[in-house]
């Protein structure tokens, strides 16, 4: 894939100069790039911002509160995993993480989840239920205020960033909701 832009670039540029329009290529060149850096500096101070309150929610012992909230409903949902089993503080962690919409912060502790699912996995060549179901957990999940979304309406001048979200909030409780039924309906049939 990477060949394939490269040469699409290169003929692209390669055109541009036979047909002289150095300056056209100049300016969309520039142009491109300050469109890019406008992008991208508002969402990666929003999200540098929410990664340090999410910071401060780990130390301040937030996070730990609310993954202790989510243990009996997390013991329900993985009824094949031990109470005390590491997989669940991981899971409750990517769970709390993918609440606040930092999929990107919460990728560690779903790929720690992930392999210690495996290590109670007694098929190690296909997932295990609570795999699944963790899988189905993580894709759909709730999210109760998703920062890129905010990013990216603010970097596009949005007068109101927050208006979206509470149908954001219904749709991936929804979402949630489905998939974990669809899950319980495929392992329970």
């Amino acid at each position: 894939m990477n060949l394939i832009w490269v040469i699409l670039c290169g003929i692209s540029l390669l055109f541009g100069l036979l047909k002289n329009r150095a300056d056209l290529l100049n300016q969309v060149l520039v142009q491109i790039g300050m469109d890019t850096f406008d992008f991208a500096l508002p969402v990666i101070v929003t999200t540098c911002f929410f990664n340090g309150i999410m910071e401060i929610a780990r130390e301040c012992g937030v996070l730990d509160q609310l993954q202790k909230l989510l243990q009996p409903f997390l013991n329900k949902l993985f009824p094949d995993v031990p109470s005390d089993h590491p997989s669940l503080g991981y899971i409750g962690a990517n769970i709390v993480i993918n609440m606040f919409g930092l999929g990107f912060a919460a990728t560690p502790s779903g790929l720690k989840a992930m392999e210690h699912l495996q290590k109670l996995n007694h098929d190690k060549k296909q997932a295990s239920r609570p795999m699944v179901t963790f899988l189905v957990l993580n894709t759909a999940g709730v999210t109760l205020f998703s920062t890129n979304i905010i990013a990216y309406r603010m970097a596009e001048g949005s007068v109101d960033v927050t208006r979206y979200l509470p149908l954001a909030i219904a749709s991936t409780c929804c979402a949630s909701l489905a998939g974990l039924l669809l899950d319980r309906w495929w392992n329970y049939r």
